[in-house]
């Protein structure tokens, strides 16, 4: 049976109450803790602002159960309290539908197919793959236009006046953004200046970010630095295709004089051979030691994220360096992560309040979500200032050929061509990779279709 809210909230002030008058020890200010909460950094009216939301959970619900469908274990990482709460909170179990995130789309169609939808689906930059998966939001009680819920991420998945996916600003699973993340000690042992000390000193651009890469080449067996291909090139200026939620279509950029450009300097880098360029930047060969940085996404700041083999004393994470001297600031690009219900899901109302819940970073222990205090604050700025575009890239190419490499499965020649040689290959890939392009739009298209 779930708990009486009003009672929660009760016990809450007489807390509250208790802990100001020293009842069960001396008074705490955030200085006693480092001025780290043991849960979001808005825990405190936020927070009961929320248990009052959870106040009208319809008696119906009580005891019924959300199928949440990911691959990722969530009642043995950081959120399984945060499931043990809903649960005690709303009445409302949780049950993982667990599968392989490569298989994710496939395995979730042959289930709705059978009739056996989940609930919750994850879209982790499988736009518009997963669009066949969901349902229109403003059909539920999920309401979208709801402060509570990141308007950027709303409109970009809205398809023909219709929301089909939420995440929460600053949540605990607003993911997106890049770094820069470092080995401390290979750099300091071999007297290279520190991404962290270029940063500090203002000269963090790209110019020394490439210089530093050829220190690092000398010292490490397999190169200096690891980029990720399409989110380099979503920072700088736009990757292979991307999306416009105005005209609800997939652009592609390959023509562009200024992708042309760019992708010819990291292959410039490539051929030169301190930099690994691919879509996944070599992080096995970070974690091995073998190059001694990586330009890549947030993940590995979060605790269970990347990088969970290495010292943590070793390894640093740092600012993305910018396009030049004296150029603004950048973060990368967000929005692949995001959330929705299930086409023929059987429990739409629990859904909806699991995902306000789930969500929710004030339910975490940030100790818990992060690898240390500096990497959620870092994480924090990054969130806020990172761009709501999300990259498209190797889902739009994965319609048409195989996902393992994408790009390089569309643009063969890529692999191996030098700088000059660039526009020529991209022009050998240009059949396949339009048709993956047209094959996104009439995605987008049948939605609308579908649901007008």
């Amino acid at each position: 049976m779930k708990k009486s809210i009003k009672n929660l909230l009760i016990v809450c002030l007489i807390c509250a109450l208790c802990a100001g008058a020293g009842c069960g020890g001396n008074p705490q200010d955030s200085s006693d803790t480092g001025g780290t909460p043991q849960k979001g950094a808005n825990n405190n009216t936020a927070a009961d602002t929320e248990m009052e939301y959870f106040e009208g959970v319809p008696a119906e619900l009580d005891g019924t159960t959300v199928k949440f469908a990911t691959w990722i274990d969530h009642t043995r990482n950081e959120s399984s309290q945060v499931l043990s709460d809903f649960t005690d909170i709303t009445g409302i179990k949780v049950e993982i539908v667990t599968t392989t995130q490569s298989d994710y789309v496939s395995r979730l169609s042959a289930l709705i197919a059978a009739g056996e939808a989940p609930d919750v689906i994850v879209n982790n930059s499988e736009w518009p793959i997963v669009l066949s998966l969901l349902q229109p939001l403003d059909g539920t009680i999920l309401d979208t236009t709801d402060t509570f819920w990141d308007q950027d991420i709303v409109k970009m998945y809205t398809v023909g006046g219709r929301p089909y996916l939420v995440n929460v600003k600053g949540g605990a699973w607003d993911l997106g953004g890049a770094c820069i993340v470092y080995n401390n000690r290979i750099l300091e042992d071999n007297g290279i200046t520190t991404p962290s000390l270029y940063y500090q000193e203002g000269r963090w651009n790209l110019d020394n970010f490439f210089k530093c890469a050829r220190e690092l080449k000398a010292v490490c067996p397999d190169g200096g630095v690891g980029i990720e291909l399409s989110t380099f090139l979503n920072v700088y200026g736009k990757t292979f295709v991307s999306y416009n939620p105005e005209k609800q279509s997939f652009e592609s950029n390959i023509a562009s004089s200024d992708f042309v450009s760019l992708l010819q300097r990291l292959i410039s880098a490539r051929d030169s051979g301190y930099a690994n360029v691919n879509d996944d930047g070599t992080r096995y060969l970070f974690e091995d030691e073998k190059i001694g940085m990586l330009f890549c996404g947030t993940y590995g700041l979060r605790k269970t994220g990347w990088f969970s083999s290495m010292d943590i004393d070793d390894i640093v994470f740092a600012p993305l360096p910018t396009l030049e001297a004296g150029s603004e600031q950048v973060y990368g690009v967000g929005g692949g992560r995001a959330y929705g219900i299930s086409k023929g899901a059987k429990n739409a109302d629990g859904a909806a309040y699991f995902l306000r819940y789930f969500l929710n970073l004030d339910h975490y222990d940030i100790d818990e979500v992060y690898k240390n205090e500096e990497c959620a604050e870092f994480m924090a700025e990054i969130q806020e200032n990172k761009i709501c575009s999300p990259d498209v890239t190797s889902t739009v190419l994965k319609i048409l050929v195989n996902p393992d490499k994408p790009i390089y499965q569309v643009f063969p020649d890529l692999k191996e061509c030098t700088s000059a040689q660039v526009s020529t290959a991209l022009n050998s890939g240009a059949n396949t990779f339009n048709a993956c392009v047209e094959r996104a739009n009439q995605m987008i298209q049948s939605a609308i279709d579908e649901n007008s």
